[in-house]
């Protein structure tokens, strides 16, 4: 990523995060994180990485978030200054799941 993308990509995902705490209202039982946004070099499309507890709820989390992404240009259009806003789309940062299982297979270990 170039300089520019990873600066925007900061911008991007501190706005957003305001956007879901100030505007969005989630589902009451999930809590959706962001974890980080990959930008492509012309600035066009960006990967937001989401975090979501509880994890069998990532697709319901995912759905909220493709419905509120009109609403959430238009809060990025607000309070960021750019010429295109780029294209989100979203990805469940499956990390938190990851780090459980090799927990899971320590403890098996040990056993």
């Amino acid at each position: 990523m170039s300089q520019r993308a990873e600066q925007l990509a900061e911008i991007l995902i501190r706005e957003f995060n305001t956007f879901l705490i100030k505007d969005a209202e989630p589902p009451r039982d999930i809590f959706i994180t962001l974890t980080g946004v990959t930008m492509t070099d012309d600035l066009e499309n960006a990967l937001i990485q989401v975090s979501v507890l509880p994890v069998n709820k990532s697709g319901t989390a995912l759905e909220f978030l493709k419905k509120v992404t009109p609403a959430a240009l238009r809060y990025l259009g607000k309070h960021m200054v750019l010429r295109i806003l780029p294209r989100l789309r979203y990805q469940v940062d499956d990390f938190a799941l990851k780090h459980r299982n090799v927990e899971r297979a320590l403890e098996e270990d040990q056993e």
